[in-house]
């Protein structure tokens, strides 16, 4: 009975082992079906994932029609340029940047695809082009313990970034860059990289089809085609100051980039876009004074696009007649790898009050009353004067824009105050600190210093080397008798030798370019 029993117990748990790996094959082949079904090259999470994918390109896609929708609204019926800027930007906020340029058809690149927009609202989605742009700019730059400094020059303070200054009496060595107590005429260092070139780095899933760089006047400067799948480049020369692109296009799309150039020895194109403009608007609040109320007063009721068209022209005109008119200046900066700007505006030792004419020794120190009431020529011919063993002068027109362009990369001045308005730190009839509506002497409020350099902005207006047509001389940097609007520190002025001695609101400034 036992031995029955025990055979019986013995089969029943030998059925029951078979029957648990059985299950347990059976298990893991249906686990494996539904990892398959799960996971596989067509599983559920990947058709998942797919139509959430779906999802974000037609939400994308709907944010451009309604951008295009609303730039037909914005425009009358039409589209341009400006209400497509407009609304994208509503839409798509900083992503719209720099983007949707030219009179159309537009090509927006979004986060998921680009698309392009015909002129009459048609909107093609040509998928996301998988590129890869680097765009900088290349230079050699001096470092600070090898800034040349002339004979008969002492080291006064100050670092590369915020103003080298250096005096031509040696009393002043290491002696603190305020002090009250300096005697010599100063000078700061303006640094400017060597050899200066723009370096595009291309890479791409895709075959290029074409690479297009563009310079601030939106001149083709370079064009590419057919370039395989890598383009690597460092031998673009930069002709000018402002924005450059590069535009990159693939069989299956396109992109682009830009970069900001504020290193060269060369003019700056200062232009005045939507962002500048928004400032402005600030501003003239202060005067009770609309855009279109200003447009209308100062701009013959000119459009915005006209506005912003004619500034783009005016300037171009200015850069291709008086652009660096002696190029033994830009090949003495290069070589060097800077200049020195005069620390103050030139002023005349023995003058007792502004409001008169310029008969004594020039200096470049604080506290003297400005070298007014001169010619463009007359202040020249007293620059060069300075020292004959080095080339004084006065600046040129692309050396003052370099100046800019370094209180603007070191953080010292943003564009806005460069370009909209330098209330706070000139001499204008409407400033933030003087209480004058006078001219004051020179380096007389530390307001006006930036980089160690004072009265860049308004105070006298400052006459350059440059002339061009009918020997027309320009000055810049505004002046005190106005108001900042429309007359900052990169304003353009100017006059005739032959008919204008300059004024109270006229003066100069030294340049130092060291020969080599």
């Amino acid at each position: 009975m036992k031995r029955k029993q025990m055979k019986k117990i013995r089969k029943e748990y030998g059925i029951t082992l078979i029957a648990l790996v059985v299950t347990i094959i059976i298990l893991l082949i249906l686990a494996g079906v539904a990892l398959n079904v799960a996971l596989g090259e067509n599983g559920l999470f990947k058709m998942a994932s797919q139509s959430g994918e779906t999802a974000k390109d037609a939400a994308e896609e709907e944010k451009v029609k309604l951008a295009v929708s609303a730039a037909f609204l914005d425009g009358t019926g039409t589209l341009s340029t400006t209400s497509m800027q407009k609304a994208f930007k509503k839409e798509f906020g900083t992503l719209a940047d720099d983007k949707l340029e030219g009179n159309g058809p537009w090509t927006f690149e979004g986060e998921r695809n680009t698309y392009r927009i015909e002129t009459n609202g048609k909107i093609e989605r040509l998928g996301k082009s998988d590129i890869s742009i680097s765009l900088t700019i290349k230079g050699t730059p001096v470092a600070e313990e090898d800034i040349p400094i002339p004979a008969g020059f002492v080291h006064v303070g100050g670092s590369i970034n915020e103003g080298y200054v250096i005096s031509d009496n040696p009393a002043d060595e290491n002696q603190d860059v305020d002090s009250d107590d300096l005697k010599g005429n100063q000078f700061v260092w303006v640094p400017v990289d060597k050899d200066q070139r723009i370096a595009a780095k291309v890479e791409s899933k895709e075959e290029i089809t074409s690479i297009v760089v563009t310079d601030p006047f939106e001149t083709v400067i370079l064009t590419e085609n057919n370039k395989g799948t890598t383009y690597n480049n460092e031998g673009i020369e930069p002709t000018i100051n402002g924005e450059y692109k590069i535009k990159v296009t693939t069989t299956n799309g396109e992109t682009s980039k830009t970069l900001e150039v504020y290193s060269l020895y060369a003019q700056t194109f200062w232009e005045t876009d939507e962002i500048l403009l928004k400032d402005l608007e600030e501003v003239l609040k202060e005067q009770d004074m609309t855009i279109e109320e200003y447009l209308a007063e100062y701009g013959n009721g000119m459009s915005l696009e006209e506005f912003f068209a004619m500034g783009k022209s005016q300037y171009k005109i200015i850069y291709t007649q008086y652009k660096d008119p002696e190029d033994n200046y830009k090949t003495n900066v290069n070589n060097n790898g800077g200049f020195y700007i005069g620390r103050y505006e030139a002023g005349d030792s023995s003058k007792e009050s502004n409001n008169e004419g310029g008969t004594g020794e020039l200096v470049t120190q604080k506290n003297k009353y400005v070298y007014n009431y001169i010619s463009p020529t007359e202040a020249l011919s007293k620059a060069e004067e300075y020292k004959t063993n080095l080339t004084s002068s006065l600046l040129t027109v692309a050396a003052w824009d370099r100046t800019l362009g370094w209180l603007y990369e070191t953080g010292n001045k943003t564009i806005e105050e460069i370009v909209v308005d330098s209330t706070d730190w000139g001499n204008y009839y409407y400033d933030t600190f003087s209480g004058t509506r006078d001219l004051i002497k020179t380096g007389e409020f530390s307001n006006t210093k930036a980089n160690n350099i004072h009265d860049l902005a308004g105070n006298v207006g400052e006459w350059t080397s440059d002339s061009g047509v009918n020997n027309l001389h320009f000055a810049r940097g505004g002046d005190y008798h106005k108001v900042s609007v429309g007359n900052t520190s990169s304003f353009y002025d100017g006059g005739y030798p032959s008919t204008s001695a300059g004024g109270s609101y006229l003066g100069f400034r030294l340049a130092l370019y060291l020969q080599n």
